[in-house]
């Protein structure tokens, strides 16, 4: 078959196709199928985000997007506790001018963790327009997926080297309190007496006290073996998302419009608060004051997450 004919063969096909493509778009276009082609910014309470969305049938819309939040910080103050048989005691002063006599560092009443939030998820949403002749109003079901880890917290720089003093002194008490001083010199041939080995006892060991565990012991958290506080929430990455929302046109041409939406992320059930040492917050303890106790008291109210976004899209087609 020669170069013309092969050509002559080509437009030929391509023009039977024509009316049926121009069939196809049109029923597309009546049916609101793929026939517009959104993108759109979001603000909320899971992050910023964008998002692109188009209709797939005259009754629903898709979306896609991603969400993220941007990082900020929330400081934490806690005090130190002495304590010894497990009662509180007084004695921190005492523990800190020994404490700098031996490392030459002035050891604080209380260290500081900055505590980061951080949500970034992947969203697929389904939205459903429930009033053919008002397509204001729509119900929305989907997913996010993204970030298990939703929040740390870290102790600041100030705090370190409070937290690696009291780990040399717990280390130290932890040591002494099963030392034979009668029997075995402290060092050299340097012997401990009843007395100041009763003196030093008395001072108790050093923790921070953030609430009692469920049986009423109380519990006292130790820095880590590197002298850190860290802390660590977690969700399920993958998050059922239900809602509802309303979205119109403010110019004339329908091409921008804004909207508002309101829904829940099932995200698993109350976080769950991992203390390095591997205590779980939300489950172990009880009784958690101060700032730290609101903040654990708000994650257990939170079995799912509450999501309320605003959006300003742009109709691209």
């Amino acid at each position: 078959m020669s170069k013309s004919r092969i050509i002559s063969f080509i437009l030929l096909a391509f023009s039977s196709a024509i009316p049926t493509l121009a069939q196809e778009a049109s029923w597309f276009k009546r049916n609101h199928v793929i026939d517009d082609l959104d993108v759109a910014f979001t603000a909320g309470t899971s992050g910023l985000g964008i998002e692109l969305s188009t209709p797939v049938t005259k009754w629903t819309n898709v979306r896609v997007g991603f969400d993220g939040m941007p990082q900020f910080h929330l400081p934490i103050d806690f005090p130190i506790s002495t304590y010894a048989d497990g009662k509180v005691s007084d004695n921190f002063d005492k523990i800190k001018e020994m404490m700098y006599k031996i490392t030459g560092d002035e050891m604080k009443e209380q260290v500081e963790m900055i505590g980061k939030p951080r949500m970034a998820n992947f969203k697929f949403l389904v939205d459903v327009y429930p009033f053919q002749n008002n397509r204001h109003w729509h119900f929305t079901a989907g997913f996010y997926w993204g970030t298990s880890k939703i929040a740390t917290a870290l102790n600041n720089v100030e705090s370190s080297s409070t937290l690696v003093a009291m780990n040399i002194y717990n280390r130290f008490y932890d040591r002494m309190k099963d030392y034979p001083y009668t029997d075995e010199p402290f060092f050299g041939d340097v012997y401990l007496s009843e007395e100041t080995y009763n003196e030093f006892m008395s001072y108790g060991r050093m923790g921070i006290h953030l609430g009692d565990f469920k049986d009423g012991k109380p519990y006292y958290m130790d820095p880590a073996s590197n002298g850190t506080l860290s802390a660590k929430a977690f969700v399920n990455a993958f998050k059922p998302y239900l809602g509802f929302g309303y979205s119109g046109a403010i110019d004339a041409a329908k091409r921008w419009n804004v909207g508002v939406e309101a829904g829940v992320l099932f995200w698993g059930g109350a976080p769950q608060i991992i203390l390095h040492d591997g205590v779980n917050m939300t489950k172990d303890l009880i009784n958690v004051k101060g700032k730290v106790g609101d903040f654990l008291n708000l994650a257990k109210a939170l079995p799912v997450f509450p999501s309320i976004s605003f959006k300003i899209s742009y109709s691209i087609f």
